[in-house]
């Protein structure tokens, strides 16, 4: 009796030594989990993850997945879309940097205004046809050079006596340069003085600009002109 006793005893104390040893992973049909030690992190549903640190991963849990971790000092930056002109971005470390707005360059500087404008006599003495013109500058901006064109109805009989700066440029046709032109003053007188081919009823006179200096003129009425001139001896002013 003492001895099945004994031997009872014995069987059961074994049992229990290797109930203990299997422990809980034995019982419930699952690896055991090495518990965390330094340097590791335990995931929840999951197994223990290195902590953080130069080249680690953590595990994400139910996706057997890992991600990596960044280490001390280190700061995870969130994408954003490319900034532009005039918007800044994050940076790593919690700061900020103003991206500079992007460079288009100068456009082209408006040109100047200035209004120029003709003013003359004429008169037509028997065969013979004089053109006093004074070009002036109404402003506001200075005119650097201009010409202007002059053209007759009728063709001159021979030579036509033209102020310096002055060029024929056909049979009919005078180009004057005026110089340069101040803001709000009149340039210098220009003369010109033609002998008809033949006694006419009458001639028209064309004055006309052919170049401003480069400027815009708001008005062009006062720069491009039809005379008519009648054989009277009389002076006409335009």
């Amino acid at each position: 009796m003492r001895v099945r006793t004994r031997a009872w005893l014995l069987l059961v104390g074994c049992a229990g030594a290797v109930l203990w040893a299997g422990g809980p992973a034995q019982a419930t049909g699952r690896p055991a989990s090495p518990a965390p030690g330094p340097g590791s992190a335990a995931v929840p549903g999951g197994s223990a993850s290195p902590a953080s640190g130069p080249g680690r991963t953590a595990a994400v849990p139910g996706t057997g997945s890992a991600f990596p971790v960044p280490g001390p000092g280190s700061a995870v930056v969130p994408a954003f879309p490319a900034p532009g002109p005039g918007r800044t971005a994050a940076a790593a470390g919690g700061g900020s940097a103003a991206v500079p707005p992007s460079h288009t360059g100068p456009g082209p500087a408006p040109s100047p205004r200035a209004d120029l404008a003709f003013h003359g006599h004429a008169v037509i003495d028997g065969d013979r046809m004089e053109v006093r013109l004074t070009p002036r500058d109404h402003g506001p901006a200075a005119v650097p050079e201009a010409s202007v064109r002059l053209r007759w109805s009728v063709g001159p009989a021979g030579a036509v006596t033209l102020s310096p700066g002055c060029a024929r440029t056909g049979e009919r046709t005078v180009v004057c340069g005026t110089g340069a032109l101040v803001a709000g003053q009149a340039g210098e007188e220009i003369r010109l003085a033609v002998r008809l081919r033949v006694p006419a009823p009458e001639v028209t006179l064309e004055v006309e600009t052919v170049w401003n200096g480069g400027v815009t003129d708001p008005d062009r009425s006062n720069d491009r002109l039809r005379v008519l001139v009648l054989p009277t001896g009389d002076e006409y002013s335009f």
